[in-house]
């Protein structure tokens, strides 16, 4: 734990002098209001909403902002537009707001006609609209963000990547949204129309769109804009449509909106609304400060970047030499260092403990030579090797134990258990202290496995299942490069803690005393304490279900004098349970709560 500490406070070091570096540069602290056309069920919006809060929250921002949605999506009729209008007068006459953030047209209209009422003297950027042509005239003194779709560079780079293609076939609905998508899309296609037949669709359901996706043959492509609505009044998610006709098309379909990717579509030049409402924002920002950007931006500003998805490419034999420069890629296969790279990280921090041990063991080689003062001071450097080498195992067994979200009092209490088992069972003193010097090393192997599955809260699939038993396995490889007591007692551990009395365990199916001893007691004090205690996927069980759970697996997963044993010592067990209970603050008085208290200056 003292290395994480050490690199926090580096980190805080490196911020307080990155804040102090930018100390003259003042805060803004401005109130905002945000206001999108849509609802946050849409993710275009929810996109667009991330973008802006990514600047209004940023440190020299620090805005006082309030958020409302018209929900233009499902409502759009005047009766609504009235009522909504009230319910705004209610809420914002009287209210101060230094800028107004809008988001697609219907936000935009419905401020322009009611500006002077709601948003007096208040600066309003505005992303996500459609076109010059969709900007109300009461929309003075405004800045805009135009979408600014790239058609042409999309279907160019649809040209490309398929060869031999005829026909392109535009897919788009007819609410006023797609109205103005389809004369911007015609106006910008007026010269690509010449080199290649481009039919832009009558809007239709969405079943005559699957059967007509159904049967394109080679030499034609889908290009699908916006699809909200059909003609029977009918409404989708923003992926419904493109996850439909991307099922259904023998033939790739390109799309203009990053909320479209991920369902099968091959990509394009597509808009991104993070983008659009980071700028909005930063705009925004620019006129409060007294800047003065432009009215309009009607280019894509580095908005709109090609992205491909990996998958539809591969599916379509689309080579990746033929993406434009700079395209993103989507569902790329991870390469072996990228899909493993917790776990190599991890092998790689304990390469590195294991190195330190072997460095301070070579130190200790080093001082002995040098010591010819009796044999009392080189016990006492073995003695002190020894002590390290425990330690050593301790921690690591609890940075193993906090990786599962498990407290370190586990593997302190499975060591306490086990010790108080291996006296009354008769071991030695030497063979109890290495018990307990062993036991916290049961679960190193975890390191191996993925903390979406330790701490996955959910039952775990069988698949799951089966992956979790080979942490036996790689903890048995992580300890077998040693032959010495503490190694060889750790890795049996490791290895044996899940095999069963009866024979049914794993990883070897070894049956009663083929079981190394120190692992037989090892299980019945950690499935003891996992059974008593809660976990991230369970709550602890009451005390009477974890003796009568052990009672009915003597001789089953127990040897039965271990569980003998157990019942007739629980006084003791019980008050180790106590000794080394959770509690929010460590042995020390240590706390991750309450106030921050300097150890220097203690006492």
């Amino acid at each position: 734990m003292k290395p994480s500490f050490a690199l926090l406070g580096l980190a805080l070091m490196l911020l307080t002098l990155a804040t102090d570096t930018a100390a003259d540069e003042p805060v803004l602290r401005r109130r905002v209001l945000v206001l999108h056309s849509y609802g946050p069920d849409f993710s275009w919006t929810r996109d667009q909403h991330a973008g802006i809060i990514s600047v209004l929250e940023s440190p020299r921002v620090q805005a006082n902002y309030r958020v409302d949605y018209m929900d233009a999506k499902h409502q759009e009729s005047q009766e609504y537009l009235t009522t909504l209008l009230e319910l705004f007068r209610k809420k914002y006459v009287g209210q101060h707001f230094d800028g107004v953030i809008l988001t697609d047209n219907n936000a935009l209209v419905f401020a322009a006609k009611h500006r002077a009422e709601l948003f007096p003297d208040a600066f309003i950027a505005a992303s996500g609209i459609n076109n010059l042509q969709s900007i109300p005239k009461n929309a003075d003194d405004m800045n805009i963000i135009l979408e600014s779709v790239p058609h042409v560079e999309t279907l160019n780079a649809a040209l490309r990547q398929n060869p031999g293609t005829r026909s392109i076939y535009v897919i788009v609905d007819d609410t006023l949204t797609g109205q103005s998508i389809r004369r911007d899309f015609l106006e910008q296609t007026r010269d690509l129309a010449k080199r290649v037949h481009i039919d832009v669709l009558p809007p239709k359901p969405l079943a005559w769109l699957i059967q007509f996706a159904l049967g394109r043959t080679k030499g034609d492509l889908l290009y699908l804009l916006v699809y909200f609505q059909d003609p029977t009044g009918r409404s989708f998610t923003p992926t419904e449509v493109p996850r439909a006709i991307a099922a259904s098309s023998p033939v790739p379909v390109y799309v203009a909106w990053d909320f479209q990717l991920g369902t099968g579509v091959v990509g394009g030049y597509v808009q991104s609304g993070y983008g659009h409402g980071q700028k909005a924002a930063q705009t925004l920002q620019e006129r409060l400060s007294g800047k003065r950007p432009p009215a309009v931006y009607d280019q894509t500003l580095g908005i709109a970047r090609p992205t491909f998805d990996y998958r539809a490419l591969e599916r379509f034999g689309i080579p990746l030499s033929s993406l434009p420069q700079g395209a993103v890629l989507h569902n790329r296969p991870q390469s072996y260092f990228q899909k493993h790279r917790q776990v190599i990280l991890v092998a790689l921090g304990v390469i590195g403990v294991l190195g330190a041990i072997i460095a301070l063991l070579a130190q200790n080689v080093l001082k002995q030579r040098k010591i010819n003062r009796g044999n009392a001071r080189i016990l006492s450097l073995n003695r002190e090797m020894i002590e390290m080498q425990v330690d050593l195992l301790s921690t690591l067994g609890e940075v193993i134990e906090t990786r599962s979200r498990e407290t370190a009092n586990h593997v302190r209490r499975v060591a306490a258990y086990s010790g108080l088992l291996g006296r009354k069972l008769g071991l030695s003193p030497e063979e109890v202290t290495l018990l307990e010097t062993v036991s916290p090393m049961h679960d190193v192997g975890k390191i191996g496995i993925p903390e979406t599955i330790l701490n996955k809260p959910e039952r775990l699939t069988s698949d799951e299942h089966d992956m979790i038993k080979h942490h036996t396995v790689i903890g048995h490889k992580i300890l077998h490069s040693c032959e010495r007591k503490l190694m060889t007692g750790a890795r049996d551990i490791a290895l044996q803690h899940h095999e069963r009395w009866d024979g049914s365990g794993y990883p070897c199916g070894l049956k009663g005393e083929e079981i190394n001893v120190l692992a037989r007691i090892t299980a019945l004090a950690d499935v003891f304490d996992a059974l008593s205690t809660e976990r991230v996927y369970k709550k602890a069980w009451p005390r009477e279900e974890v003796l009568e759970y052990i009672r009915k697996q003597r001789g089953a997963m127990f040897e039965p004098r271990l569980v003998d044993l157990l019942f007739e010592n629980l006084e003791e067990v019980e008050a180790i349970k106590l000794r080394l209970a959770d509690a929010p603050c460590d042995e020390e008085g240590f706390c991750l709560s309450g106030p921050l208290v300097c150890p220097l200056k203690e006492g």
